[in-house]
């Protein structure tokens, strides 16, 4: 309420005192999200016009960086002054994604055939536009364009089933430190959700939904292989990061691991981590599921299980496998979870129900 107004109330004798205080109140982010996707549209609508109508700053590589990173100059300048309009921020948000795109055809055809390269000259770009731009919609963009980056970089340096394991672990690492650094809060949540991103992305395209032990019994020449052996390597290492965040979360619960419920907690996450050696997605969905748990954050948690429903459903119909075999692979993992939770019931008694 305007200093104005509250005069002319108080000069009528309606309200006493000074002015209340002006509360900004935050975007839901459900609302930060729909206005993202309309930016999204916006923006290629904006660069399909850039395209058709401008075609030789698509074809020049020097040109397409130059516009492109005049529209995302621009787009930090309305983010700057819009102080947090709802059609400010998504027009400034379609100028950006325009300029990102742009910025991309330009590396494309400036450097062919260098895919490593040109992935790591955009993550770059997008940490210069991650660090000024402090909206929380677009940061999230930048931070997961950046990472998916990096991610190419190391794929074409043959890091590929490293992956999963390596955005697992900075998942983990950021959200748990999400109160460590209180200042840096509105930065690092927009990063921690874009590794989230990442990761889930991860379990579908690194060929981490595989069975390597499976397929390894039924061609043990394949099993034998460099591909073979890193794709291993790093389900294990997925695991590990599983069990190193459940030992996290039981000592900030203060339950030692050699009694219960910490020992039955730690065999429970043992036979998770045997689980995803043949299914890496399941070990990436628990871990996003334990530290939007931890964190008391719904929208992790939520991701976690939305990720994990639909990481089954993939994995289910990707085996090479006929439906019998897999579903007796489906019944022999569940009915493992099911006696493990109910063993878990039975032999902690009260307070390992509260942790269960």
């Amino acid at each position: 309420m305007s200093n104005d107004i509250w005069t002319q109330l108080k000069d009528a004798g309606l309200v006493e005192g000074e002015p209340p205080a002006v509360s900004n109140v935050a975007t839901p982010w459900y609302v930060g999200t729909m206005l993202g996707v309309a930016g999204w549209i916006g923006a290629m609508f904006l660069l399909g016009f850039v395209a058709t109508g401008f075609a030789w700053v698509v074809e020049s590589a020097v040109a397409a960086l130059f516009i492109g990173g005049l529209l995302c100059v621009l787009a930090a300048f309305i983010f700057w002054r819009a102080s947090g309009g709802s059609f400010a921020d998504q027009f400034a948000f379609a100028v950006s994604l325009a300029g990102q795109a742009l910025i991309v055809v330009g590396l494309s055809t400036g450097l062919p055939k260098q895919i490593e390269t040109v992935a790591l000259l955009l993550a770059i770009v997008e940490l210069i536009l991650f660090v000024p731009i402090a909206h929380f919609s677009h940061r999230v963009w930048t931070a997961t364009c950046g990472l998916n980056a990096v991610c190419i970089a190391l794929h074409g340096w043959g890091l590929a089933a490293y992956l999963p394991a390596l955005s697992a672990a900075l998942t983990v690492a950021i959200w748990s430190n999400e109160f460590s650094y209180p200042q840096s809060g509105t930065s690092l949540r927009p990063f921690g959700y874009g590794a989230v991103l990442v990761t889930i992305f991860l379990m579908f395209t690194s060929g981490s939904h595989s069975l390597p032990g499976l397929m390894g019994l039924m061609h043990p020449a394949v099993a034998l292989s460099d591909e073979w052996l890193s794709v291993w390597i790093g389900a294990v290492l997925v695991g590990l990061v599983l069990i190193g965040l459940v030992m996290q979360l039981l000592k900030q619960e203060k339950l030692v691991v050699t009694a219960m419920p910490g020992n039955g907690v730690l065999s429970g996450a043992l036979l998770v981590t045997l689980i995803s050696l043949g299914a890496q997605g399941i070990g990436l969905a628990t871990i996003i599921l334990l530290v939007g748990f931890a964190q008391g954050n719904r929208v992790l948690a939520g991701l976690g299980i939305f990720s994990l429903l639909i990481y089954l459903a993939y994995y289910y119909y990707s085996l090479q496998l006929t439906l019998l075999e897999k579903s007796v692979w489906l019944i022999c993992g569940g009915g493992l979870l099911l006696v493990v939770r109910f063993g878990l019931r039975y032999m902690t008694g009260d307070e390992g129900r509260q942790h269960a």
